[in-house]
Formats: structure tokens, C-alpha cells, sequence
């Protein structure tokens, strides 16, 4: 992982990594969760960037890897550390940034890849 952009990193580059969705959390200034895939989301895995704003740039919390592309990211609207992705395989994974391993929960509803154009905790896609 390496930032671009002289001084404080505007540019964050993961080898091997596309992304595809991110969003800072409501409650902690600065963090920025990041879904991202393998191979443009074509084949391969995914990988769940929590990333931290620093005077100095952008620093990585914590990672979490995932068998599959990840497409989207949405934060909890109780909870500070918790949020969901959604994956080419059809599953979408709950995790909590306060633990080291995740996920805390896996949906697998769909036998195949769902198109997602956007993910919201709520069911009736109120923020």
C-alpha cells in the first residue's frame, strides 16, 4: 500500500486492488471504509479497507479480506463500528472494526452474483 500527493495522501494505491464503493463513518471524523476487488471485480478476491485521516495522510486501521469481490459498503446506524458489504457472491457480510477478525455475520440469500448499485442499512433506504 503506498500514498500519492505529497504530504497529507490524497491518493491511496493497494497493489492488486480496484475500488468500488467507500463512506465515511457518521460517527468517528475521518474514518473511511473502502470495498474493494481483485481484478477489476472480474475474478478473484475482495478486500474491506478502514482507513484513518491523519494530519499526515491516510493510515490503515485494520483489513479485512473476503473470498470475493466486494462492491459496496454501507456503516451501521447504531453502532460506530459495525457496517455491511455486499459481494459478488451473492452473500452480504456484516463486520465490527473493533475486532480484528470478521465477519461477524455472513447472509448468503442468492445463489449467484447480485448487481449492486447501492447498499443501505435501513429497509426502507432511509440514512
Amino acid at each position: 500500500m503506498s500514498a500519492a500527493g505529497g504530504g497529507a495522501a490524497r491518493t491511496l494505491r493497494v497493489p492488486g486492488r480496484h475500488g468500488y464503493a467507500a463512506e465515511f463513518s457518521p460517527y468517528l471524523p475521518g474514518r473511511l471504509a473502502c470495498a474493494a476487488a481483485q481484478h477489476y471485480g472480474i475474478a478473484g478476491c475482495g478486500t474491506l479497507f478502514i482507513l484513518d485521516q491523519h494530519e499526515s495522510g491516510l493510515r490503515l486501521f485494520r483489513s479485512f479480506d473476503w473470498n470475493d469481490g466486494l462492491f459496496d459498503v454501507t456503516w451501521s446506524e447504531n453502532n460506530e463500528h459495525v457496517l455491511v458489504t455486499c459481494s459478488g457472491d451473492g452473500s452480504l457480510q456484516l463486520w465490527d472494526t473493533a475486532k480484528a477478525t470478521g465477519p461477524l455475520q455472513v447472509y448468503k440469500e442468492h445463489t449467484q452474483e447480485i448487481c449492486v448499485y447501492h447498499s443501505t442499512w435501513t429497509w426502507e433506504g432511509l440514512r
